[in-house]
């Protein structure tokens, strides 16, 4: 009978695998085409593939290596990563790139326990600058600064 030595291994093998088979049966209807004339399933399925093989060894390798087991995750910060993302998306368009970034990156900084508000306000300051620099002058996107529009 089959034991798991390594439980991070198994699962992570598994969890690659089921992303790389769940790839697979979503592109099965795009073309494949041949290695001179790829269709647009080519590149799709190669890395789907790949997925499964990766998966498929660190799957294999847990059962063994030995290894530690899985540790309780905390919830906080998984929390309010996501919280972060969800912030973002319901600002950007209401209110403008830089409130958006300065407020999630502040809501980001609070998934840290040893969030120190000294450091966490001049970051976010500095991050909604760079952005603003970066993605309307520099690159040119299509995104208001400042909007107050509800």
């Amino acid at each position: 009978m089959l034991r798991v030595k390594h439980p991070q291994d198994f699962w992570s093998g598994a969890l690659f695998m089921i992303v790389g088979l769940a790839a697979l049966w979503f592109g099965r209807t795009y073309a494949f085409g041949t290695a001179t004339r790829m269709g647009p399933g080519f590149l799709p399925t190669v890395l789907s593939w790949g997925l499964v093989l990766i998966g498929g060894f660190i799957l294999l390798r847990g059962l063994v290596v030995q290894g530690p087991p899985i540790e309780s995750s905390a919830l906080r910060p998984q929390f309010m990563l996501v919280l972060a993302i969800v912030v973002f998306a319901l600002m950007i368009e209401r209110f403008g790139l830089a409130p958006a970034v300065f407020v999630v990156t502040i809501i980001a900084a609070m998934a840290s326990s040893e969030m120190r508000w000294k450091e966490t306000v001049p970051l976010a300051i500095g991050m909604a600058v760079v952005s603003i620099v970066l993605f309307i002058y520099l690159l040119g996107q299509s995104m208001q600064p400042w909007t107050w529009s509800f």
